[in-house]
């Protein structure tokens, strides 16, 4: 099975501001948006330790990718906590994604961080025997009007992702007004965007390359439209 990605929206405690560490938590056993449920103690990291990558939006493309590394990570209770140690101390350019974004997290403008990790044993809803999906259902004290569609049972963590693209337009207007970033960020991130919607068509390159000038245009103009506003 591929890679799967699941986000959500945790607490974020700067630990250390001069060094760019961050701890989150990472992920829970609560209901995510895509009707699953990532069971805390099926988290293992054997490929993980090796090199505990923190990188932007599970992209892994270039160097320029790579945000910072995570320096520690545990279980407490239900939820996976991971502590991040931000690249702001790798003398890269001000804008770019590491420095922008600890920026951005320090000032309370990004919160979301995204698990990326290969499923190992998992149950569904839809099992011709549905034995081991009552029995976690059970285990985890759902109510009969809950029904997960996919509960991941045992999954190996390969990467740690800060959603910098996935952060929702307000915020990163937020941000702007703020002074934390700049016209070159909305620039940069709106190409980003771009790339990432069109990554995957099948056209021509004239008109991926179209589509993807629309969708920089879009993003851009929907950035500026919320600052305006506020």
């Amino acid at each position: 099975m591929k890679a799967i990605r699941r986000t959500i929206h945790p607490e974020v405690k700067v630990i250390d501001a001069a060094k760019g560490i961050v701890e989150y938590i990472a992920s829970n056993e609560t209901l995510d948006y895509h009707n699953e449920i990532v069971r805390a103690d099926g988290w293992q990291f054997n490929r993980f330790k090796k090199n505990a990558p923190f990188v932007d939006s599970h992209n892994y493309e270039c160097l320029d990718c790579l945000l910072g590394k995570v320096i520690d990570w545990k279980l407490s209770g239900n939820n996976l906590v991971e502590t991040v140690q931000w690249a702001i101390d790798a003398g890269l350019p001000e804008d770019h994604l590491a420095n922008i974004g600890f920026k951005m997290t320090a000032a309370g403008y990004l919160k979301a961080v995204s698990v990326g990790f290969q499923p190992i044993e998992y149950c569904t809803r839809w099992d011709n025997d549905k034995t081991v999906y009552n029995e976690q259902c059970a285990a985890l004290g759902l109510s009969r009007e809950v029904s997960p569609d996919v509960i991941y049972i045992q999954h190996e963590q390969l990467e740690l992702s800060a959603c910098i693209i996935g952060a929702n337009a307000d915020a990163v207007a937020r941000a702007y007004k703020a002074g934390v970033v700049t016209d070159a960020f909305l620039e940069k991130i709106s190409t980003e965007v771009a790339r990432l919607k069109t990554a995957d068509s099948t056209d021509g390159p004239a008109a991926v390359e179209k589509a993807r000038q629309r969708v920089r245009m879009a993003t851009l103009m929907e950035f500026k439209t919320k600052i305006n506003r506020l």
